[in-house]
């Protein structure tokens, strides 16, 4: 009973873990679409203090140092920079890896902001790419050896010692 249960877990630690990769695409591609949302803005600031022979870090650093109006204007190009800044890396960190690699960076450096967004729409589909495969059988066999490990602790005080 318990080797049908350790089987039944790992099929559920399959179809979990099936999972990741289609959910690591849609994460992709929204964190994608945030991008391109905030590109226009920053090459919209970067020619504006161009023409007045600055560059971006120098506009940062006066806007830092400002006051009055000139700072509520600067806050706002400076947390759009900084979140441009910083999802154009976290998507080249992605980008970087492997598809075998990528859920397991998103794992570790997700934005939890488009991690909710993802999960609003995110629907589970069937893998059919040999990365959904590899992290079925991933899920499967880790689930499996957890559940089986387990029910072996639990079930030995009650085995027969013949």
């Amino acid at each position: 009973m318990t080797r049908f249960l350790a089987f039944l877990l790992g099929v559920a630690g399959a179809v979990g873990a099936s999972q990741a990769p289609g959910f690591t695409l849609q994460y992709m591609q929204n964190l994608n679409a945030r991008i391109d949302e905030l590109r226009p803005l920053v090459e919209k600031f970067d020619a504006d203090v161009e023409r007045f022979g600055y560059t971006r870090d120098e506009a940062m650093a006066e806007c830092r140092e400002s006051t009055g109006l000139l700072n509520a204007l600067c806050d706002n190009y400076r947390s759009t920079v900084v979140r441009y800044e910083e999802l154009s890396a976290h998507y080249a960190e992605l980008t970087a890896v492997s598809d075998y690699m990528q859920p397991v960076t998103l794992a570790k450096t997700h934005k939890q902001d488009i991690v909710e967004s993802v999960m609003e729409e995110f629907k589970p589909a069937v893998p059919s790419t040999m990365t959904g495969a590899a992290y079925a059988g991933g899920g499967f066999v880790v689930v499996w050896l957890l559940a089986s490990l387990l029910f072996a602790i639990i079930t030995a005080p009650f085995r027969r010692r013949d």
